[in-house]
């Protein structure tokens, strides 16, 4: 529980500072340490958007759990309920919720608006946990000094639609090989084929295809060829791929407390939609890089540049 310290002073309307004081509750999908992260850094960008803010917020209340451990009338005494991860998203869901409510940590399919199909949720505010497309095959170009033809692995019902990757290949002035896997058994032939046409293999979160059984196979496949890889984790990075764009716990805290803004200083119910994460960190190998020749920018650097949308 974070509780914004704040010294009332005797005669002062003491009502109105019990009306800036908000409530929130942030449900969890489980106990996984990441969730964790994000709810500490909530709460420390919730107190510096309060000191700044104090006509919408003096005091905040923000109160985490899972599902199970919740209490009956957990929902009528929350200004602002945060849920994070799919299952607290359907937990709310499946109770009816329908006050403010911001959706967090939401996987999204490559071809479709999310994982969960029910329009519900297309008409919440959800922060999606992947990164746009186009983010990633800038940061591709740009950790290859301008490599042009991209190969992409994906599974036959997770691709990209042809729009989307037609519409990237104009705007970067790229070429994407987009190599589809039907199974896992023909994942190293498809692979093998792909690096045939690629100056950099771009990895997309999908669990069919980039897992714990296939990633080594990938990357030592890929080093083999003298193929870099861009991954989607700063895991995949340790593992072997040079560079990846993603968003840490802190990076997502810090979009939740922004959405979370506009919602506590209306009193309507904000329904705004999907988004891609606003806030981004790029990670690197520099010791995998310079095995493969490539000189790469610094984090800071390529995290700028695909901010401000430049490619080589």
């Amino acid at each position: 529980m974070l509780f914004l310290a704040q010294h009332f002073i005797a005669g002062h309307a003491y009502s109105r500072e019990i009306e800036r004081q908000q409530n929130i509750l942030i449900i969890k999908s489980g106990n996984a340490t990441v969730y964790d992260k994000v709810i500490s850094s909530i709460e420390h960008y919730f107190i510096q958007y309060c000191g700044s803010h104090p006509d919408i917020c003096t005091e905040v209340n923000t109160t985490s759990s899972i599902p199970t451990n919740l209490k009956p009338e957990w929902s009528k005494h929350s200004d602002l309920i945060i849920t994070l991860g799919s299952k607290a998203a359907k937990f709310t869901r499946d109770h009816g919720v329908t006050k403010k409510t911001i959706h967090a940590m939401i996987p999204m399919l490559p071809d479709r608006k999310s994982n969960i199909s029910d329009r519900l949720f297309q008409e919440m505010d959800t922060i999606y946990l992947n990164q746009p497309l186009e983010r990633s095959l800038r940061l591709a170009k740009l950790s290859t000094g301008g490599g042009k033809r991209i190969g992409i692995l994906a599974h036959k019902n997770n691709r990209p639609s042809e729009s989307i990757l037609r519409n990237s290949e104009n705007k970067l002035g790229i070429t994407i090989t987009l190599a589809e896997v039907v199974n896992s058994k023909e994942l190293g032939s498809k692979l093998g084929k792909l690096l045939e046409s690629s100056d950099v293999l771009l990895a997309l979160p999908d669990a069919n295809i980039h897992n714990r059984k296939t990633i080594s196979n990938i990357l030592t496949s890929t080093y083999r060829k003298q193929v870099p890889v861009v991954g989607f984790s700063a895991a995949y990075v340790k593992a072997g791929a040079i560079s990846a764009v993603h968003s840490t716990p802190d990076d997502i805290a810090r979009h939740i407390v922004d959405v979370s803004a506009s919602h506590l200083s209306t009193k309507i119910n904000l329904i705004k939609g999907p988004k891609y994460p606003k806030y981004f960190s790029v990670s690197v190998n520099r010791k995998v890089a310079r095995s493969l020749g490539i000189k790469l920018p610094s984090e800071t650097h390529l995290r700028d540049q695909i901010s401000a949308g430049k490619t080589p």
